[in-house]
């Protein structure tokens, strides 16, 4: 019946791709047509096994973190895409119009991510990073938050949006040079006092890595609070 009511409903409101407009099934969960979907830029390639940079012409590791191997506090960093053309355009439209239908199936394409990398096996919970209170409520919901609940939910692994928090509001990082990022979210995040996670291994969840000073920040207080290991899946990677 349901499916029955959905298919009357696209007569009137025809379901669309999100990125090139075309129609779609009104049944179909993702909201991307399969040809712009693939071709969307996805890191398959070489990339920095601690930050996971893409490296284009080869290697294990980038030549920031051959040069400062403990520069980040979490374990390992993946992302999903590359940070422009058809990707962007889409994450800007699910970070910042309300396009929220957009989580699953971003979210199916980090779970993906997650267990190609290895971390669904290892994680024992799943955390997002947490948004600032303001962007909050002037956004109406944390990207973060629900990517990761959509990606604990394919992965079957339990997600807490509650355990890591922000203890001050910090500017916009894209607006920041590299050290100015690295300065404004030092010392951002604390880990909740009844949460335990000591000896746990932890999938945090963000949408855009750009300098990996966000997601190092939150590894370093979930380190401090006990956890083992942290690994990162992003959505891109700018």
């Amino acid at each position: 019946m349901n499916k029955f009511f959905l298919k009357l409903i696209s007569f009137i409101y025809p379901v669309t791709c999100s990125s090139c407009g075309a129609d779609m099934d009104a049944l179909s969960e993702k909201r991307v047509c399969a040809d712009c979907e693939k071709s969307l830029p996805a890191i398959d390639g070489f990339v920095c096994r601690v930050c996971g940079v893409p490296l284009d012409d080869g290697g294990e590791h980038c030549f920031a973190c051959r040069k400062n191997p403990k520069a980040y506090f979490f374990d390992e960093l993946r992302s999903v895409y590359r940070y422009e053309g058809r990707a962007r355009t889409l994450i800007l439209k699910f970070k910042y119009s309300g396009r929220t239908y957009l989580t699953r199936g971003f979210g199916a394409a980090m779970a993906e991510k997650a267990e190609k990398e290895g971390f669904s096996k290892k994680a024992d919970i799943v955390i997002p990073v947490p948004l600032n209170i303001i962007r909050r409520i002037k956004r109406g919901y944390n990207q973060a938050g629900l990517l990761a609940k959509e990606t604990a939910r394919i992965l079957g692994i339990r997600e807490d949006g509650g355990i890591l928090r922000r203890k001050k509001i910090t500017k916009p990082q894209f607006k920041l040079s590299k050290y100015e990022r690295a300065e404004n979210i030092r010392d951002s995040f604390f880990v909740s006092g009844n949460a335990d996670i000591k000896g746990k291994n932890i999938l945090l969840i963000d949408d855009i890595a750009t300098t990996g000073a966000t997601v190092s920040s939150c590894a370093r207080a979930l380190k401090k609070a006990g956890a083992k290991k942290v690994f990162v899946v992003t959505l891109a990677r700018d």
